[in-house]
C-alpha cells in the first residue's frame, strides 16, 4: 500500500503517542523521516504528498520499531545538540543535556573575570560535551578524563570533528589520572541513588548506568571523593564546578563549604531546580 510523507508522519506519531511517547512525537516522526530521507522539514511540507519508496518504508520502519521500544532518539539519530554544537552519541556515554548548559554558563561566568585563560579539566568527561564546549568557547587547554575507554573514544572522535587543535585526554578513576593542578575542574559525575535509577523513565534505562549512580545511599560518593581529590588538584584561586541533583544541592553546597571552599554557590537550571553547585578554592599559607 502507498504511503505519503504526510500519512507516515501522521501514523508514526500516533503510535509513538500510544507507546506512552508523548513527549515530542510528531518532531520524532519528522527527525526519523529525515534520517532515511535526508528530507528537512521544509521539505517535507514542500513534498508532504510524495510517496516513499519501499526501501525507504523498511528503514522507517525499522527506525519506528526501535524508537517505540523506548530507545533515545539522540541514540537512534547518533547525535544530541549541546549548546548550539552536535555531538555524536551512541549507548556508551550518557546523552546531553540542556540542563548541564547551566553548568557551561557557570564557568563562563567566572572565567571571564580572569586575566588569563584558565586550563581546565573535564572530569567524568561522557560525550566531551562540557570540556569542548569549554575549550571552543574559552580557547583553554582542556583535559578530559573518564572512567570508560568507550566513552573517551566517543569524546576523542567530538574532539576531532569540533576542535582545531589537540585536547588531553585521560583514561582514569575521576582525577588520579592527573598530577597537574588546575584552574577549573568541572564534572557532570554520576550522582543519582541506585533507587533513583530504577525509578527513572526507560529511555534513561537505555543509557549507561556506570555514567548515572554515584553510588551510596545519597549518590554522594563520586561527589565526595572528587571533592577531596581536588584540594591537591586546583590552582590558587581555583574553582570546583559540580552538577547534581537538585535534592542533593544543598548537602554538596556544605560539602564544599566544610572542604576550604569559599563563594560557594548554587545555580538553577532553565527549569529553577537547583543544578550546579561551584566555590572558589581558599588560599592558605599551610
Amino acid at each position: 500500500m502507498a504511503m505519503t510523507i504526510q500519512a507516515w508522519k501522521v501514523e508514526t506519531a500516533a503510535l509513538l503517542k500510544g507507546a506512552g511517547l508523548e513527549g515530542t512525537p510528531d518532531l520524532d516522526a519528522r527527525l526519523l523521516l529525515q534520517q532515511v530521507t535526508g528530507f528537512d522539514q521544509a521539505k517535507q511540507i514542500l513534498f508532504f504528498d510524495k510517496v516513499l519508496t519501499d526501501a525507504q518504508l523498511d528503514s522507517l520502519t525499522s527506525l519506528r520499531k526501535v524508537r517505540l521500544s523506548h530507545k533515545p532518539m539522540a541514540y537512534i539519530l547518533g547525535r544530541r545538540e549541546f549548546y548550539g554544537r552536535d555531538f555524536q552519541v551512541d549507548e556508551r556515554v550518557l546523552i546531553p543535556r540542556s540542563d548541564t548548559e547551566t553548568l557551561i554558563e557557570a564557568v563562563l561566568a567566572f572565567a571571564k573575570n580572569k586575566t588569563d585563560t584558565p586550563s581546565i579539566i573535564d572530569v567524568c568527561t561522557g560525550s566531551g560535551c562540557i570540556g569542548i564546549t569549554l575549550a571552543l568557547e574559552l580557547g583553554s587547554a582542556v583535559t578530559l578524563t573518564d572512567l570508560s575507554e568507550g566513552a573517551l573514544a566517543v569524546a576523542r572522535e567530538n574532539a576531532r570533528r569540533l576542535v582545531s587543535r589537540p585536547l588531553t585526554f585521560l583514561h582514569g578513576d575521576l582525577l588520579s589520572p592527573t598530577d597537574k593542578k588546575y584552574d577549573i575542574i568541572v564534572s557532570n559525575p554520576p550522582y543519582l541513588t541506585a533507587s533513583w535509577c530504577d525509578e527513572v523513565a526507560f529511555e534513561v534505562q537505555w543509557e549507561p548506568r556506570l555514567a548515572l549512580e554515584g553510588f551510596s545511599l545519597d549518590g554522594l560518593e563520586l561527589i565526595r571523593a572528587l571533592v577531596a581529590q581536588s584540594l591537591d588538584h586546583l590552582a590558587a584561586g581555583g574553582a570546583l564546578f559540580l552538577e547534581c541533583d537538585y535534592r542533593q544541592a544543598e548537602t554538596v553546597k556544605q560539602l564544599l563549604v566544610s572542604s576550604r571552599f569559599t563563594n560557594v554557590r548554587i545555580e538553577k537550571d532553565l527549569a529553577g531546580r537547583e543544578r550546579v553547585v561551584w566555590g572558589v578554592l581558599a588560599c592558605t599559607n599551610s
